[in-house]
């Protein structure tokens, strides 16, 4: 099946694709879903009528209440079975069909989702199976059959970087397990072998290293590097390797994360810009570990004239000003890159979650609460979100809110650790901004019995007893 754009399909669902997107804009959401089914039935390749359609279906799947989804179950049920059943008779359009009426239901539904690309792999649509398996990524990111699927998938299509993206994240779901990790270094060596041309056809890692002490070097350049001598060590085997020929994109990676770690920020540049030229194409873990150091340059200059203000205080106004200007030209940059790596990477939870940091860094509540609503999405961001966007609300003045998520959240935090601690605090603040002054103190409470030294817990405490 073949990819189409709008200037290629038949005039009829031009037409009906314009009225789709006409009707939504005008809020009439159903009559557009009706419409966009309608084309996707008949040019299931049609790309703009399938992102418009996702977002629609995006939408409603975010409105529905545990009520609803259960409801949505029973209605897609059959469906689903006669999904199952066409694929079986190798009936992959029909199939497709079938999943996309469950889908429009509720978008979320990960049977539907590994319907619709299987189907889609009969069809040798590698770009609909790409975005059912990335839209089940997005519900369901911890399930390793979806992401294994999805990295197999990549791998197929040679997006080596793709796929070794996807495999650290299942790495990092089963840090025990020694087949993910191996799995790991062979999309590792997959990517480097895609990226750097090699002319050999053997696909083992170790013979791509050409011998076993490179191969070692390598391994243990994943490993904790524990003092500043391991890391000049593995910088000058890295480097005595490239000037051997012996050139590859993880080399260049390596080289980066040990020169950043050494505090050789320029370097580190380099090299990631070398990664990056090789890749020819922008990657996230890369665009990081740039910022990461361009921050660190200017955190150096911060410090450096803070040391001069000690020095000089009657420069006073003159380092003031200088400080000033780098921690806004710092902050301005961190926004940006965020921006850049979720238009990048639009389905990425933790990519938005950062983007959320950055705004609320940036006192953007606005803009950081919408992030956070999709950020919470993620289970691993979900309890910090609900805490950020409770003081989101009660930046904007919206306390009953602000109280709601913040109970919400607290009532999903099982230890007293410092995450709950830290929603307490600002659940107390809450409540003292709507008047509820021995509310917040039930909640200040809380934190003082567990942690005496928590913020200004012991002050407020002590003020209320001698009241």
């Amino acid at each position: 099946m073949e990819k189409k754009h709008l200037n290629s399909v038949a005039s009829g669902l031009k037409t009906n694709y314009m009225a789709a997107v006409s009707a939504y804009e005008k809020n009439n959401v159903e009559y557009s879903l009706m419409l966009l089914k309608g084309i996707i039935q008949k040019e299931p390749g049609f790309i703009e009528a399938r992102q418009q359609l996702r977002k629609i279906e995006r939408e409603a799947t975010a409105k529905l209440s545990m009520i609803g989804k259960m409801m949505g179950k029973l209605k897609t049920s059959p469906s689903l079975a006669a999904g199952s059943a066409l694929l079986a008779a190798k009936k992959p359009l029909e199939a497709m069909r079938k999943a996309e009426d469950a889908l429009s239901i509720d978008l979320s539904t990960l049977q539907a989702l590994l319907i619709c690309a299987q189907a889609a792999d009969q069809l040798d649509a590698d770009f609909i199976v790409i975005e059912s398996l990335e839209i089940a990524r997005e519900y369901h990111s911890k399930n390793i059959q979806v992401l294994d699927r999805l990295a197999c998938a990549y791998a197929n299509m040679k997006k080596g970087m793709e796929a070794l993206r996807i495999r650290q994240e299942i790495a990092n779901l089963m840090p025990d397990s020694l087949e993910a990790q191996q799995r790991v270094r062979e999309a590792a060596a997959l990517a480097t072998m895609e990226q750097g041309k090699w002319e050999d056809g053997s696909d083992d890692y170790r013979t791509k290293l050409k011998n076993e002490k490179q191969a070692v070097t390598i391994e243990q350049a994943d490993k904790i590097v524990r003092n500043i001598d391991d890391i000049g060590d593995l910088i000058q085997e890295y480097e005595k390797q490239r000037k051997e020929g012996k050139d590859t994109i993880e080399m260049r990676r390596k080289l980066a994360d040990l020169y950043q770690k050494s505090d050789q920020h320029d370097k580190a540049i380099e090299y990631f810009n070398m990664v990056t030229e090789m890749l020819g194409t922008n990657d996230p873990l890369i665009d990081r570990g740039i910022e990461k150091s361009e921050v660190a340059k200017m955190n150096v200059l911060v410090k450096q004239w803070e040391e001069y203000l000690a020095a000089n205080p009657d420069k006073k106004e003159e380092a003031e000003t200088n400080i000033a200007t780098i921690c806004s030209q710092r902050d301005a940059y961190i926004l940006q890159k965020a921006v850049e790596r979720v238009n990048s990477y639009p389905n990425d939870l933790q990519l938005r979650y950062e983007l959320a940091l950055a705004y609320w860094e940036a006192r953007d509540i606005n803009n950081a609460l919408q992030q956070f609503q999709l950020a919470q999405k993620n289970p691993q961001r979900r309890l910090p979100s609900l805490v950020y966007l409770g003081r989101c609300f009660s930046e904007n003045g919206q306390l009953d809110m602000a109280v709601e998520q913040l109970n919400k959240a607290i009532g999903e935090m099982i230890p007293m650790d410092a995450q709950k601690m830290e929603a307490l605090y600002h659940l107390g603040l809450t409540y003292e901004k709507l008047g509820k002054n021995d509310t917040a103190m039930d909640a200040f409470k809380k934190i003082y019995q567990a942690n005496v030294k928590f913020r200004d817990v012991a002050e407020r405490i002590n003020k209320s007893y001698q009241k």
